[in-house]
């Protein structure tokens, strides 16, 4: 072998080992670069759930006091409901707030909230509740979480709905159908 053959090599083996180590360095840096973005995406949902939940037990706090405070009933009855009546929605507001909150954070799943809000809607203080609500709701819904949640339990409310209305009947038809 020439020696000049044998420089060849060696510059072409420098060469390819110098690209590579470029391509390797590109990359890493690449990889870095991705996992930085990604720390940054969590930190930020991080801190939104933080604010999420700060702001939720200040919520649950508020709705806590009005809810047992008969007083606190008169301030914010509205829509021709009794001071009672007001603490009762107020109640069921704090769970229907609750789910939310645990669904949007992901502690529930979308099946499981079908259960949740199928168990809340079969309670008449809750569809009252939701009767009253769920325009407004649905109004100040700002994410695709939040609308889900709504898509959901208004589902739920029109299933339990037509249940109880269906109970209702067939209870009136027995009560007619009763030998006096």
């Amino acid at each position: 072998m020439k020696i000049s053959t044998a420089i060849l090599i060696t510059a072409g083996t420098v060469a390819f080992g110098i690209l590579d180590a470029g391509r390797r360095h590109r990359e890493t840096a690449e990889r870095a670069e991705r996992h930085h973005q990604e720390v940054e995406e969590l930190a930020a949902l991080h801190h939104g759930q933080r604010l999420e939940l700060g702001t939720a037990k200040m919520h649950q706090t508020l709705l806590n006091v009005i809810a047992n405070d008969p007083e606190q009933w008169a301030i914010w009855t509205r829509n021709g409901l009794s001071p009672e009546q007001c603490g009762q929605m107020v109640k069921v507001n704090q769970q229907i707030s609750l789910t939310q909150l645990r669904f949007s954070l992901g502690q529930i799943t979308l099946p499981e909230l079908h259960v949740q809000a199928r168990s809340l809607m079969e309670r008449k203080a809750v569809r009252d509740f939701w009767a009253v609500t769920r325009d407004f709701r649905s109004r100040e819904t700002q994410n695709e979480t939040t609308r889900r949640f709504i898509t959901v339990l208004d589902g739920e409310y029109t299933a339990a709905c037509l249940k109880a209305e269906a109970e209702a009947e067939a209870e009136a038809e027995a009560e007619n159908n009763v030998p006096a």
